[in-house]
């Protein structure tokens, strides 16, 4: 790991962009359209080895994690016609703060299958109500009420609803059981609906990303990044609110760094679009925030599996913080980026975690760290 050096300026090559769009039919997220989205509970493509509870657990409180967000991202082979990446994270507001630019509250998550697998068709029908009822239940898999993860749990009184976790259990118990499970006419509600710990649900919708031609650069530049510097003083490009907290502070302090050219390309090269909240480039660069806490080759992991290094596929950018709900607007949440790293060789697997790291704007670094 290191401090970004002064370089030479490159030539801008276009990635791909994730933008977020509200879905009313939101059944048209669940497993069998193979969705990308924010929110929710997880679409998990595979029905049946899904991830074990303990695997997706916070790494420094050993709580379970939220859903965060999920991209298709097939590959175009065999083994890869159908892939998913998952991420969850802690929303512990100890976890964020002792775990700036670090991963220890991030879990991301690898699944494949092929083109025939035993679970979708070959050709999948247009988009049918009764078609996304289809999911883990229907091969004895039962889920946690609260996060849509494999149940380990149930309520040993009705024995009608599933738990990853006893704290879930718990947090179930007093929001809503205690009260619904005395009676005998309860039928709990569909394994997708959303609960108290549910970010909200949204398609993410993927797009080339735009940049300016020479021509008329000069001036798209300074329309962009006006429109994006009006975002950070509304409090509109992550979780930067008017309120003076400090984590608005923070920002715009990292925003008068003129030396920090790292933070200086991210803030033009966003400012293109200002309302990305994925940039997906497999084998490319991730858009590092900051010069500071910035990964080399040797500090990523090679795959657990086959060992391959792994490679940058995708980054998720602070204005995601924007749609999530409550958690963000309170501040439990806070990034300036977070980047995944995944298996170069993609290796065949029915779901392994993958690496990942959150790169805090300048501001917000720790030595220790």
């Amino acid at each position: 790991m290191e401090k970004a050096k002064a370089s030479k300026s490159v030539k801008e090559i276009p990635v791909e962009l994730g933008f977020v769009e509200e879905r009313t039919e939101t059944w048209k997220l669940t497993s069998p359209y193979f969705p990308s989205k924010i929110g929710g509970k997880p679409a998990w493509l595979n029905l049946k080895d899904l991830p074990n509870p303990e695997v997706l657990k916070c790494s420094s409180c050993h709580e379970p994690t939220q859903f965060l967000l999920q991209i298709y991202a097939p590959l175009g082979a065999v083994a890869t016609a159908h892939r998913s990446i998952f991420l969850f994270i802690c929303t512990s507001k100890a976890c964020y703060r002792d775990s700036t630019n670090t991963n220890k509250n991030i879990v991301a998550y690898r699944t494949q299958l092929e083109y025939v697998n035993d679970f979708y068709a070959p050709n999948p029908k247009d988009f049918d109500i009764e078609l996304a009822k289809f999911g883990p239940q229907n091969f004895g898999v039962k889920l946690c009420r609260l996060c849509g993860v494999m149940s380990n749990n149930h309520c040993g009184a009705c024995e009608k609803v599933n738990y990853c976790s006893k704290v879930h259990q718990k947090q179930d118990w007093s929001y809503r059981h205690s009260t619904e499970c005395k009676k005998q006419d309860f039928k709990p509600e569909p394994p997708t609906a959303p609960s108290i710990l549910t970010f909200n649900e949204c398609e993410i919708v993927i797009d080339k990303e735009i940049i300016p031609k020479s021509s008329s650069k000069h001036q798209s530049d300074s329309e962009k990044l006006k429109e994006y510097e009006q975002l950070l003083a509304e409090g509109k490009a992550g979780s930067l609110g008017s309120d003076g907290s400090s984590s608005t502070k923070e920002m715009l302090e990292a925003a008068s760094y003129k030396s920090d050219k790292v933070f200086n390309k991210f803030r033009k090269r966003v400012a293109y679009e200002p309302q990305q909240i994925i940039r997906y480039d497999r084998g490319g660069e991730p858009l590092w925030v900051s010069s500071e806490q910035i990964l080399l080759s040797n500090d990523i992991p090679p795959c657990c599996l086959c060992k391959s290094p792994r490679i940058f596929e995708f980054q998720i950018m602070p204005q995601l913080l924007n749609h999530l709900g409550q958690e963000a607007i309170e501040g439990a949440l806070d990034w300036g980026t977070i980047v995944v790293y995944t298996c170069g060789n993609d290796c065949k697997t029915s779901g392994e975690v993958e690496f990942t790291w959150q790169q805090d704007f300048k501001g917000n670094d720790k030595d220790e760290k």
